[in-house]
């Protein structure tokens, strides 16, 4: 048998060259276990373990029926770890074939030198599995809540939309943000080299808590025919723009609140900010004619005199106050009712004069204007009144026949609505309830009287007289067939950016309420700039009508006649407290 035999010499020297390694790799240890260990720790942790947020499900809006107007899906957002990635050319290049991004913007973002760059924000579900099956390393996809309104244009301004990160950023996003977006909730993991996420090596959870559900009191069918109506009626009339609010008198509950142009939520960004903007609440205008109804209750209010007192209406024109004052039609001597029915600004004004400047303000205010409605909706101005103090001598020809004042559409339908309601003005109500997914109430929003505006004796005479412009007057074209409405036309001129009044561009409007006896809505058509045809009789008048036929046979409501005892009191037969008794028995017997 041979043996290998080493010598002496060579053994030691390889003896030596062992210790030294030894040396070599206890030094390094050393360094790295005392020196470096706080810098090793760290990248150990952020490469081992992560933290990743688990966003929550965003609550749901609904109609007063339960309807899905707003609610959120589950999408892949994808990232990539640049530090760790190979081949970020190739990887750029599929990346931009299928998301259809810039290539220089996929490239430069994959230079960084991070561990985590957004590459794509809620990507389409096909766009995310044609790049899963490209199992490239350095990607990952989180699930990420996008905001849905199945219904489009349906409410879009009442709504409002959320941005990228799901907050909301108009409308009823906006102003319940905080209910509706729920606590992020977060768990901590461990991943593979690769940054993968080893999902048996949870350590940690906390679970996200979604977001309330809002119910709101619009109903998706009456807001769907006020859009529809609200979109042909400025399309006839080649208006700029235009509103259309529906309300429940009793409860102050927006059914609808209609305006046009609009926008889909779902791309908002493709939208211009007019055709985002929720005019009934931030738009101001003078109300022309309609704010009459307003100077006649406070006539009644005031028992300042009979509804068949006369009035010399001068022909249509009548020099006071160093202008001349004009009718769109001349007449001769009207009773107060017939002012308000053929809409004479002179009878107005006359009456308004007996009435004086403080009851009339007076009056105004009571009805809120000048101030916000308080409905829940963020963007809400307050318009304008003066004080009878700031006064010239002018206004009290002005303001009695809605110039020299400025209000928004809510603020009219508010006002409107305590005519309807025997005198009660209500808080716009646009919520009904907040709850969880489970149901369990979070909040409740009961309607709410703001304050008596004036008696139940005065909204039922001052109904009675407006039912005439319906029946008699200027808003005929108003009529609901089987059913006695009641309002008031008005053309009103816009303001010129240096001053006075166009004659060339008018706000049309008819505000009204049907049944007038029993109101179970209230209407308001507000349409802007309007051609060639400009007067609210022809224009809004029509759309009043229709948006109305169609809510009372959605509600099949039968027709029915107004009581003989408030039509008689319209033609001044019946004194106003007669009527009040009466008409009080007979909505008890109905």
């Amino acid at each position: 048998m041979n043996e290998t035999r080493v010598s002496k010499p060579r053994l030691l020297f390889l003896f030596g060259f062992f210790m030294l390694a030894l040396a070599g790799v206890l030094v390094r240890l050393a360094f790295l276990q005392i020196l470096k260990s706080d810098e090793l720790n760290s990248k150990q942790e952020g490469q081992s373990r992560v933290i990743i947020e688990m966003q929550p499900a965003r609550g749901k809006i609904f109609d007063r029926s339960g309807r899905e107007l707003a609610l959120d899906v589950r999408l892949d957002s994808l990232y990539a770890v640049p530090r760790e990635m190979e081949h970020k050319g190739p990887v750029s290049e599929e990346l931009h074939r299928i998301l259809g991004i810039d290539l220089g913007q996929i490239r430069r973002k994959l230079q960084k030198d991070k561990m985590f760059v957004w590459i794509a924000r809620k990507i389409n579900p096909a766009y995310s599995e044609a790049i899963r099956r490209l199992k490239l390393d350095g990607l990952g996809f989180i699930k990420e809540s996008q905001r849905m309104y199945p219904k489009g244009e349906t409410a879009a301004h009442l709504i409002g939309f959320t941005g990228i990160d799901n907050d909301g950023l108009e409308g009823v996003e906006l102003q319940y943000n905080s209910y509706l977006k729920g606590v992020p909730g977060w768990r901590r993991a461990q991943r593979d080299a690769r940054q993968r996420e080893l999902i048996s090596k949870q350590i940690e959870m906390v679970a996200p808590i979604d977001g309330f559900n809002i119910h709101l009191t619009i109903d998706e069918v009456i807001q769907a025919i006020a859009e529809k109506e609200l979109a042909e009626t400025c399309r006839k009339h080649n208006a700029l723009g235009g509103c259309i609010i529906v309300v429940e008198p009793k409860s102050g509950d927006i059914l609808a609140m209609a305006n046009y142009p609009s926008y889909d939520p779902n791309l908002p960004g493709k939208a211009k900010p007019e055709q985002r903007r929720n005019r009934a609440i931030t738009d101001i205008f003078e109300p022309g004619s309609v704010f009459k109804m307003f100077t006649l209750a406070s006539i009644v209010e005031n028992k300042t005199f009979a509804m068949d007192e006369k009035f010399d209406c001068e022909r249509g024109a009548w020099r006071v106050a160093g202008r001349v004052l004009h009718d769109h039609k001349g007449s001769g001597v009207l009773t107060f009712r017939e002012v308000i029915e053929k809409s004479s600004n002179i009878g107005t004004v006359k009456g308004a004069m007996r009435l004086g400047g403080d009851k009339l303000y007076k009056t105004i205010k009571a009805f809120g204007f000048g101030d916000k409605t308080g409905i829940d909706l963020a963007g809400e101005v307050g318009g304008i009144v003066p004080h009878p103090k700031n006064w010239s001598k002018s206004s009290i020809i002005n303001i009695p026949i809605g110039q020299g004042v400025a209000c928004t559409p809510i603020q009219l339908a508010a006002a409107v609505g305590a005519l309807a309601n025997d005198g009660l003005l209500m808080r716009p109500r646009i919520i009904s309830r907040i709850d969880d997914a489970d149901g369990r109430v979070i909040q409740e929003f009961e309607p709410r009287v703001v304050r008596r505006v004036i008696s139940r004796e005065t909204a039922l005479l001052s109904r009675a007289v407006l039912e005439g412009v319906v029946s008699r007057g200027t808003g005929k074209k108003a009529a609901v067939p089987g059913f006695k409405a009641a309002g008031k036309t008005g053309t009103a001129q816009k303001i010129l950016p240096g001053g006075g009044y166009s004659h060339d561009h008018f706000f049309a409007s008819f505000i009204g309420f049907v049944p007038y006896d029993e109101p179970k809505l209230v209407i308001i058509v507000s349409i802007d700039e309007p051609k060639p045809v400009i007067y609210g009789g022809e224009v809004a008048a029509p759309a009043f009508s229709r948006v109305a036929q169609a809510v009372l046979s959605y509600w099949k409501v039968s027709a029915h006649q107004t009581p003989r005892e408030v039509v008689r009191a319209s033609a001044g037969q019946v004194p106003a407290p007669a009527l009040a008794e009466q008409a009080g028995k007979t909505v008890k017997r109905r």
